[in-house]
């Protein structure tokens, strides 16, 4: 008899927990571009469990509400994602920024006739030879000319400009996070969640001289008052 119970005890606990358990849906794509990604890899660290996105960046994976789900892919920056429901959601990754290694020119002297030698490595650039000022006297190295150069140039800034968006990207998440907003609003759980998929501000506001942290918070836990509890999930369609 005491083994019947023990059989019957254990069956209720393997329904329960099977229960309990559901399935995350959803799909992952690029920060910014919303480019669907395939092949990103999401584990689920409390189960262990991993699948793969597929052609439409698509995933469904078992889970349930408290359950951390990482997600990896070889030119994206790692995400975690703690799951407070089970509702369908969109991920977004970031590239991961690759730094070209610095290309050094030696000071080795090139013979060339005096009307400039073009060379097809440069594009057929005329390449100008550097000349000591003192002496006159060709010195080795090159001068290349400026408007060449000058769509690298643009290139580069609009490079380093995509660079700092990020970076005030991830401060604006890492001001943004759960944990820090308690210090501010009087929230939790999936409101404060809620609220930060609502408010969380763009990298044009954010870096406004005019941009105030208490202010925009103040103003913004104001408004989410205001709101009845089907608006304040408003953002978990936007997002």
């Amino acid at each position: 008899m005491l083994r019947y119970l023990l059989l019957v005890f254990i069956g209720c606990v393997i329904t329960s927990v099977a229960c309990a358990q559901g399935m995350q849906n959803g799909t992952v794509l690029e920060n910014k571009t919303r480019v669907v990604l395939e092949g990103i890899q999401i584990e689920n660290k409390t189960t262990t469990k991993v699948v793969v996105t597929d052609k439409l960046g698509r995933f469904s994976i078992p889970a349930k509400t408290g359950d951390l789900l990482v997600f990896t892919g070889a030119f994206y920056r790692p995400d975690t994602v703690l799951l407070t429901n089970l509702l369908g959601r969109e991920v977004f990754l970031t590239p991961k920024q690759t730094s070209l290694e610095e290309v050094k020119v030696n000071g080795t002297e090139i013979k060339a006739p005096a009307s400039g030698y073009k060379d097809p490595d440069f594009h057929g650039q005329t390449m100008v030879y550097q000349r000591d000022p003192k002496t006159g006297y060709y010195k080795g190295g090159v001068a290349l000319r400026l408007h060449y150069w000058t769509k690298d140039d643009k290139k580069r800034k609009k490079e380093g400009e995509f660079i700092q968006s990020q970076q005030v990207q991830d401060e604006i998440t890492e001001v943004f996070s759960p944990d820090n907003l308690t210090k501010y609003v009087p929230l939790t759980g999936d409101d404060m969640n809620n609220f930060i998929l609502l408010y969380i501000p763009s990298v044009k506001t954010y870096t406004s001289p005019e941009f105030s942290l208490t202010t925009y918070l103040d103003a913004s836990y104001k408004k989410f008052l205001k709101l009845t509890p089907e608006e304040r999930k408003a953002g978990q369609l936007i997002k």
